[in-house]
């Protein structure tokens, strides 16, 4: 290998770490980077000496900028795209530049391409320095970059951003759930995996003097791609194992096609197409491993007990302290009031009011389709009701999911969503970012500055301090898939109080537990109530209901049929007639 030969493969390290991005850590599926690479070269051919006549390294930076701008523009426009469609919409894109290149040769050059003087000069008046980008240069150059990258990569994946990228990947929908600004996010991510492959295109045309259609088409996207699968999900050195499979491919090719009599170029198709396909076959997917997970029971598991060794009784054999109303320590947290919601003709909701208090567990019971998941939908932000209004704190609650965490009000999901590629402690550890955002978070983890040392002590004892409440401070390290239904479904109660959300939405929680598994939940529901939360709990289960519940809503057909005390709840006739029955008696 000749040393452009090597200074080449390094600039194409740079699209491919910069791609490994949003495909390996963020689990998005992003085709287009030959687009982006092609708006550097090109732009820099333009832009630079021999075009506009700006000063290289300006002309360099103008580029990647475009490129980054155009990366982001990308994200906004297919921010209602995912998967394949995702995946497809920017392979278009890669089909769409690398047609326009050769659509407009006045301007472009055509098939041909753009020439430009090489090796460049980097020429400083300033400073009175000028250097010639030997080969040699460009080695030391772009491998300086891909280091500093791939060190970026690796402090990432330790940070915040690395929490972020990680439920971004795993479950995206959980992740807005935590309060995850999963549209930012993948913003984030695209322009600078589109940054980096302008920078690379930039760098490739500085060091051979061209950049022409038939380098900067959809291949080299496909190409990339594969590169970033080989390496696997969300490891910092992924890129180079993939960059030096493919550097490889040419003269792999070059041998294939003198035996078998085809053009090297339908060759290097045919062999990047056969390596997609199989990386995708070992992965299962974009190169993320697991999603989420349904909870099954492992035999012989258990859950942790609490702390205090105290297991739910119902309320008739042991109740817990009732507390008087209205007193000042139990202040209404979320107000809900006219609640309407309708899908099509269907009203699920019709005219709702539901208030909860601080250190009270508020139960939401009622026959399958009575309108408790829509309900607790519209309370989490993931649903807009067509009438009524929703207060946290007192304040009118902001809209989508995101947001609604950072106002207070945490929900989890109602099926048992353990993503099986995270282990407990870094699931909560998710909720815990989700919950403490802070801007300029990524940054100073990036440089390592005290307030980023800090805020990480910080995320430790939330993490520590509510694995320890739902009793799996014994298992926080464990594989998610081997945990019981019974620790999968506190686990899901972990991540939400980890946010530190007032108001927690807990949609049938006990679904799936053994008894005793439900009396260890029953005592971790009002350990948070006794901690000042207030717990809205959804559930069929009413001897759960009676063990922990302050106070109890009927609802049916969308409509608020009783509230009130479990008693007065239990003794009243329309909630008994439609909904508990005769065994209520």
């Amino acid at each position: 290998m000749t040393m452009v030969d090597l200074a080449a493969a390094l600039w194409l390290l740079v699209a491919a770490i910069g791609l490994a991005l949003p495909v390996a850590y963020a689990g998005v599926p992003v085709l287009g980077q030959s687009a982006f690479v092609a708006i550097g070269g090109v732009g820099t051919a333009l832009l630079g000496p021999g075009g506009l006549g700006l000063p290289l390294g300006i002309a360099v930076l103008a580029a990647v900028a475009g490129a980054g701008a155009a990366g982001h523009l990308v994200a906004r426009g297919a921010s209602r795209l995912a998967g394949a469609h995702l995946a497809l919409a920017t392979w278009a894109l890669a089909w769409l530049v690398a047609e326009l290149l050769a659509a407009f040769p006045g301007v472009f050059g055509g098939e041909q391409g753009l020439v430009r003087t090489a090796p460049a000069r980097l020429v400083s008046p300033a400073l009175g320095l000028e250097l010639v980008l030997t080969p040699t240069a460009h080695v030391v150059l772009a491998g300086s970059i891909c280091l500093t990258l791939l060190l970026g990569l690796r402090r990432l994946e330790a940070g915040p951003a690395g929490l972020d990228l990680t439920a971004l990947r795993e479950d995206p929908a959980l992740a807005r759930s935590l309060g995850i600004p999963v549209a930012a996010r993948r913003r984030a991510v695209l322009t600078v995996a589109a940054a980096a492959g302008g920078l690379s295109g930039a760098g490739t045309l500085v060091l051979l003097g061209l950049v022409a259609p038939a380098d900067v088409g959809p291949l080299l996207s496909l190409q990339l791609f594969v590169a970033v699968l080989i390496g696997g999900t969300a490891r910092w050195w992924g890129p180079v194992v993939g960059v030096a499979v493919l550097t490889a491919l040419p003269e792999v090719a070059d041998v294939l096609s003198e035996a078998a009599g085809l053009a090297p170029e339908r060759v290097r198709g045919v062999l990047t197409a056969a390596l997609l396909l199989g990386v995708l076959a070992a992965t299962r997917g974009w190169g993320a491993p697991a999603g989420a997970t349904r909870g099954t029971r492992s035999p012989g598991a258990s859950v942790a007990p609490a702390r205090d060794g105290a297991a739910a009784a119902p309320r008739e054999d042991r109740p817990p302290a009732r507390r008087p109303e209205g007193t000042p320590w139990r202040p209404v947290l979320l107000r809900a009031t006219g609640v309407v919601h309708s899908y099509g003709a269907v009203r699920a909701l019709a005219g709702v009011d539901l208030l909860l208090r601080g250190g009270e567990v508020h139960a939401l019971v009622g026959p399958n389709g009575s309108g408790k998941t829509t309900l607790l939908e519209v309370l989490a932000g993931e649903l807009t009701p067509r009438a009524g209004v929703v207060e946290v704190a007192g304040h009118p609650a902001p809209s989508g999911p995101e947001q609604r965490v950072l106002a207070g009000v945490a929900r989890t999901p109602q099926r048992t969503v353990v993503p099986a590629g995270s282990t407990p402690r870094r699931q909560v550890a998710i909720g815990a970012r989700g919950g403490m955002p802070g801007p300029g978070a990524v940054l100073r983890h990036l440089l390592a500055t005290p307030g980023s040392r800090s805020a990480t002590a910080v995320r430790e004892r939330v993490v520590a301090g509510a694995l320890d409440r739902s009793g799996l401070a014994d298992r926080a390290d464990d594989d998610p898939r081997a945990l019981p239904v019974g620790a999968q479904r506190l686990l899901q109660v972990a991540r939400v109080t980890a946010t530190g959300a007032q108001v927690l939405l807990l949609d049938e929680p006990a679904a799936g537990m053994t008894r005793p598994e439900r009396e260890h939940l029953a005592t971790v529901v009002r350990d948070l109530a006794g901690n000042g939360h207030a717990v809205l709990l959804v559930e069929h289960d009413m001897r759960l209901v009676s063990a922990v519940a302050d106070r109890v809503t009927v609802l049916d057909r969308g409509q608020v049929l009783a509230t009130g005390t479990p008693e007065q709840v239990r003794a009243d006739p329309a909630v008994r007639s439609a909904y508990l029955g005769p065994a209520a008696r």
